[in-house]
Parts: C-alpha cells; structure tokens; sequence
C-alpha cells in the first residue's frame, strides 16, 4: 500500500470510527514513495536486489561490495552514473508507519558509501530494513527478463511492471483490473501532476507504447469520468486492465519455467512416452516444482528435468502445448 492509498483509507476508517493499526506502509521500492528518483535509481535497486543473497539481516546496519564492472553489465549505468546515483539515493529515505503507537519512522536508503578510485569497488552500508524491501523488489518481477527490464527507457514503464504483475495473479474470481485516484496516481508514479489527462498524457500513454513494444506484460486504461453538479464532467480516476501475451513467458527458457510452476501445479502437462521404459507418461508439476509421472507418481531426475523442461519450452514457443491459454 503506497502513501495515498493508506491515507484514503485512513479517512474511510475514521468516518466509520473503525481505526486499524498499521504496521508499515513500504511495501517495495517501486510501489512506495521514492523522492527525486530516475530511472538509474530503479535500475540501481534492481541490481542491488541481485547481490544481496549474502547479506546479514540479523544485523541492523550491514555493508554490501558493488563491483562497477558488474553492475555496468547488468544496467548498463556507467561508473560516473553508478556514483552520482548512489550520492543522490542518499537523500531518499523510506516511511515506516506505525499508527498503533502514534509513530512515523524515516529510513534513508544508503546512509553510508565509500568509492575506491582505481578499483572499481563501491561499498555501501545498509539497514536492514531497506534490504528487505529491496529483496521484495526482485521477487516483484519473477517472470521479466532482466535483459529486457534494462532496455526500458522509462521508469515509469519499469515502475508499472509489478502493479500489473500483482493484478494478473488476483483471483479467477476478481476482475484483472485496478482503480486508482488523481492522489493514488501521483503517490505511486512520484509526481505530482493536478489533473489525470496530465498522467495520461505523460506516463500512462508513453508507458502502455513501451511496453507493447517489448515481449512483456502490458495493459489497456479507460479514464473514468464523473459529474459534479454543473459543467462538464471530470476525470476523477483510472481503471487498469492487465493484456496478457504468450511472448511475455516465452521471451526466455528460465520465464517459461517460472510461470508453468507458480501457475500449472498438479496439472497434466503433457502426455507422453518415456524414452527409457516406453511407458506412457503423464507430465505434471508438483506443489515443489518438480516435474513428475503422474501415472506413476516418480519425480525425473534433475538431467531427465532439463531435458522435459527443453521440449516443453520448444513445444510452447512453436504453440504446440495445448495446456498453455494465452
């Protein structure tokens, strides 16, 4: 829940005298509020989110090494960029809120950095808490390739991708869709536009031609007008509505795997004969993710795995796996 959203709700509560505690209101760095971002600062956190598998969250304030060979690799932000940004993160802080006890709690990004000229080493300092969010970042975008998910020009593009991600994965009996206010908008995009033609304008048509543009999830929007006693109507929010196509799970062979086991468990895949003992086989995918005989209900090996997983993605690619509902 971002910064708007909470204080809509927090009015709604107060006019029904139902107040709810609330813990925090940071969900990750993309959906919260993140002041005089660009696109090198969302990129930044996406890298980050990739090298922090070995950091310590038992301890409150840690240091991660970034190597600037790497990072221009996986962005391709130069040193010069790598640096500016992470001088400029350090004036971005995150908010905690805590209503229960009355508090509010500002965390700066990285209040630490230290630049080893000649090295290409950057180390920064960390709480704890920010490494948190910055990990949910990376599991936001479990399906998108990162190759791709750098080629965006937009951080509005880029900023998007995980809304539209979290509205494909509602429930088959909730709409695929989002409503969000003139406020909502301006909280979750980090502007601060007054009317909503100006966020169609700048952001949502822009945005909805990047994405189209790319093999990615992307989305259609409808302006939703209202009338207010005289003169004519006004635009008082957007609705959302997430366009699904195969290219988006198919743009790589790890993205395939990905989506079949968040979204095929215990399905039958395929039906097949096994190359070995020429039994027929059912391919399914269990609650773990591993791929099995059904008939028998023997999990493959992790070699036979690769190689079921290579002709389900080949079979995919060439529309012949008749589960696949794109």
């Amino acid at each position: 829940m971002i910064l708007s959203e909470w204080k809509e709700k927090r009015e709604k509560e107060v006019k029904e005298q139902k107040l709810v505690p609330m813990k925090k209101i940071s969900n990750n760095f993309i959906e919260n509020t993140i002041k005089k971002n660009n696109l090198n600062a969302i990129k930044t956190i996406f890298y980050l989110a990739s090298i922090l598998e070995d950091f310590d969250f038992d301890k409150e304030l840690n240091t991660i090494d970034i190597d600037m060979k790497k990072m221009f690799e996986y962005t391709k932000i130069t040193s010069r960029e790598i640096k500016n940004n992470l001088r400029a993160m350090q004036e971005t802080a995150i908010a905690f809120i805590d209503e229960k006890n009355d508090e509010e709690e500002y965390i700066v990004l990285i209040p630490k950095i230290n630049i080893f000229y000649g090295q290409n080493l950057v180390k920064v300092d960390l709480y704890s808490k920010i490494a948190k969010l910055i990990v949910e970042v990376k599991n936001s975008y479990t399906y998108i390739d990162t190759k791709v998910l750098m080629s965006l020009k937009s951080k509005h593009s880029i900023r998007i991708l995980p809304l539209l991600e979290k509205i494909r994965g509602y429930s088959s009996h909730i709409a695929k869709r989002k409503t969000m206010s003139l406020d909502t908008l301006n909280q979750f995009f980090g502007t601060k536009y007054k009317r909503i033609t100006d966020i169609e304008r700048k952001i949502l048509k822009p945005a909805k031609e990047e994405l189209d543009s790319r093999p990615l999830i992307s989305f259609v929007y409808q302006v939703q007008m209202e009338s207010f006693g005289r003169g004519r109507p006004r635009a008082t929010s957007v609705v959302i509505d997430v366009v699904v196509r195969p290219e988006y799970y198919l743009s790589s062979r790890r993205i395939f795997i990905e989506f079949m086991r968040k979204d095929y468990i215990n399905q039958d895949i395929l039906k097949s004969i096994d190359k070995n003992s020429h039994n027929s086989i059912v391919i399914s995918i269990s609650k773990y993710g591993k791929l099995y005989d059904k008939n028998s209900g023997n999990t493959f090996d992790a070699k036979r795995a690769n190689e079921i997983w290579d002709m389900l993605y080949k079979l995919a690619k060439e529309g012949k796996l008749e589960i696949l509902d794109f």
